[in-house]
């Protein structure tokens, strides 16, 4: 039931979208704007896509530098590329907790750790997109409103302190610390605990938690190159300089909280090219957009990725039995 219900939520949310970004856009005009574009572009925004999945597994890399070290570069680059794969295609974002099941059985740790180091991933993107997004909308004033931007510093404020909460479980689990008095009489419990701990353990390290973040920052930066690059494509690049770029894959970012089909289709749409009409694009202009950046990076890194999991010998629906092992 919960499934059925989360999947007509996501293809209730898709329709939605695609409607909100479709409404005002003439199908002939929409031809033109593709045909007229310069493909060129393509080169630059697969290289950055590519790009994106070898920071992404050196951050890993990084954060696993306690629970798994020597952990190789390269089978972290796999399993990211799998895992964002995996959420592109089957609903319920599963590819996270599949990349976690995989760097169990594939690096010898447990599920657990490797659950915690993905957490922890996942709270340092929002901190560094959000720092690059407040540092956009300084740069590019005028399209964001007041309220929004005290939000998110509000939401960065908290991904920090939960970094830092994170950063000091270890020492509350650590024999005689407060959490591991008090989970003394569930050994089974407080072995799990120790696990997850041992996860974002990294953090103690001020070295190695300003690597994470530094890798964090560099990942998002170079991430906005493809909106850039997109625009150029498109026809619109005398208006999205950088931060207008930053603040286009921020919008982008957030469509991942909307209920939508894997791979924000519809959602991404909907956002991007909204924000791509505020920076001067016509409503076609716009939506083709927005639909050139989403499918470079949604195909080039689903077809990688499945490739990658087909090379292990896994189909979908194995690696969906991975995913809900306890």
């Amino acid at each position: 039931m919960k499934r059925a219900l989360s999947v007509a939520a996501a293809v209730a949310g898709t329709s939605l979208c695609l409607w909100l970004a479709l409404r005002k856009v003439e199908f002939s005009r929409l031809s033109a704007a593709l045909a007229q574009a310069r493909w060129g572009w393509l080169a630059p925004m697969a290289a950055i896509v590519v790009l994106d999945l070898f920071v992404r597994g050196a951050r890993w890399k990084v954060l696993l530098s306690r629970a798994r070290p020597g952990a190789p570069l390269a089978e972290l680059t796999r399993l990211e590329a799998i895992g964002i794969a995996v959420n592109n295609v089957l609903f319920m974002r599963l590819g996270e907790l599949a990349r976690a099941a995989l760097a169990a059985r594939r690096l010898g740790m447990s599920t657990a750790a490797a659950l915690a180091s993905v957490a922890v991933e996942r709270a340092f993107d929002v901190a560094a997109l959000l720092a690059i997004f407040l540092a956009a909308a300084h740069l590019a004033p005028g399209f964001v409103p007041r309220p929004v931007l005290g939000g998110a510093a509000a939401l960065l404020a908290g991904a920090v302190a939960a970094l830092v909460l994170l950063a000091l479980a270890e020492g509350w689990v650590a024999e005689g610390g407060w959490i591991e008095r008090l989970l003394r009489p569930w050994p089974k419990l407080h072995a799990l605990v120790e696990q997850l701990v041992l996860g974002a353990a990294v953090l103690r390290s001020p070295a190695a938690a300003a690597e994470v973040a530094a890798w964090s920052l560099l990942l998002w930066t170079v991430d906005a190159g493809v909106y850039w690059a997109g625009a150029r494509a498109l026809g619109f690049g005398a208006e999205m300089n950088y931060p207008r770029a930053v603040l286009a894959l921020s919008w982008a970012g957030a469509s991942s909280a909307i209920p939508a089909a894997p791979g924000a289709i519809g959602a991404f749409e909907a956002v991007v090219a909204d924000i791509a009409g505020r920076f001067g694009a016509g409503a076609e202009q716009a939506f083709a957009y927005a639909l050139v950046c989403h499918m470079t990076m949604f195909l080039i890194v689903t077809v990688v990725g499945l490739v990658l999991l087909s090379r292990l010998g896994l189909s979908l629906s194995e690696l969906r039995g991975e995913a809900g092992k306890p």
